[in-house]
């Protein structure tokens, strides 16, 4: 085999690769943009356990505020990353050397109450997206400001390329995920089974069971002051569980353990990141079809010049 056909191979096998991605992009965007657009939005009060959609606004007086590492903004969630412009011969291409995500949890609110966001592993689409460059690893205030010609800039020499993506305050929320409830009186153990756990407590320490039940100086516990130890446990069972109860009911949504159900946070409205996912499987379409265009293309060649 010479060296062209090697080439023609290669290609060959590229593009057969490119075209089950983009076989696999179109089903996987029409997927989400149909789950977003058939899923309900709750109330956050409301809202079943389990994969549901809800929106909200993210509360200023209630969130830590973080400050953007690149851009040096104050948001409550950002991701960056920075590149650099590597060139070898006739080849060029951008390497990330260093990229970022925060994981710190924030909290949205709707007309019921608020829900803490944990943005672990969330498929994250904001509007607050930047992409400048410098000459620099860390972005200096001059690059920041730079309004010169993004298409010159590698021309240029600047070596380095910033891309930010961030959440800020009083944005509204669009969330996909796994909602868990927590507080409020659920989850809490009956009388019984909270009575079991406190004598296991008390057990750890027999000393002090001795101190307070042993009446008769014994040594032992013997049936009777078992009962009192039965009873006084009972009754510190009651008293942890009136306490679990009156714990203050919280919600959560982050991430799904089912790989079915994705979890998606977005600053764009429902009807905007459906139209998002369409276009994506739009554009996934379209590089489908130039793909199986190219191989059909060559698988013609080839056979033009086996006969």
């Amino acid at each position: 085999m010479n060296v062209a056909n090697e080439n023609q191979l290669f290609f060959l096998v590229f593009f057969v690769g490119a075209a089950f991605t983009c076989f696999w992009l179109v089903f996987h965007y029409l997927k989400r943009a149909r789950l977003i657009e058939d899923t309900p939005t709750s109330k956050i009060r409301s809202a079943a356990q389990g994969f549901v959609e809800i929106m909200g606004t993210v509360s200023h007086d209630k969130n830590q505020m973080l400050t953007a590492p690149l851009s040096g903004k104050v948001c409550v969630w950002y991701t960056y990353k920075i590149q650099r412009y590597k060139r070898s011969g006739k080849n060029s291409h951008w390497s990330t050397v260093e990229e970022k995500t925060s994981k710190h949890h924030f909290i949205i609110e709707d007309d019921t109450g608020p829900c803490t966001i944990d943005p672990k592993d969330a498929e994250v689409l904001t509007g607050h997206s930047r992409t400048w460059y410098g000459h620099t690893k860390n972005p200096s205030h001059i690059n920041k400001i730079n309004k010169t010609n993004i298409l010159l800039r590698p021309i240029g020499g600047k070596r380095y390329r910033y891309i930010e993506k961030l959440i800020y305050a009083h944005d509204t929320i669009y969330a996909l995920g796994n909602f868990q409830t927590n507080g409020g009186g659920r989850c809490v153990p009956n009388n019984h089974q909270m009575t079991g756990n406190v004598i296991r407590e008390w057990k750890q320490n027999y000393d002090q069971i001795l101190h307070r039940f042993d009446h008769d100086k014994n040594g032992e516990i013997d049936l009777l002051e078992w009962e009192s130890v039965r009873t006084a446990a009972s009754k510190e069972a009651e008293k942890r569980r009136q306490q679990l109860s009156q714990t203050p009911t919280t919600h959560t949504l982050g991430n799904s353990t089912n790989k079915q159900h994705p979890f998606i946070l977005s600053t764009f409205s429902q009807k905007t990141l459906t139209k998002k996912y369409r276009c994506f499987a739009f554009f996934s379409l379209i590089g489908l079809a130039c793909c199986t265009g190219f191989i059909f293309s060559e698988l013609f060649n080839i056979h033009i010049i086996t006969h």
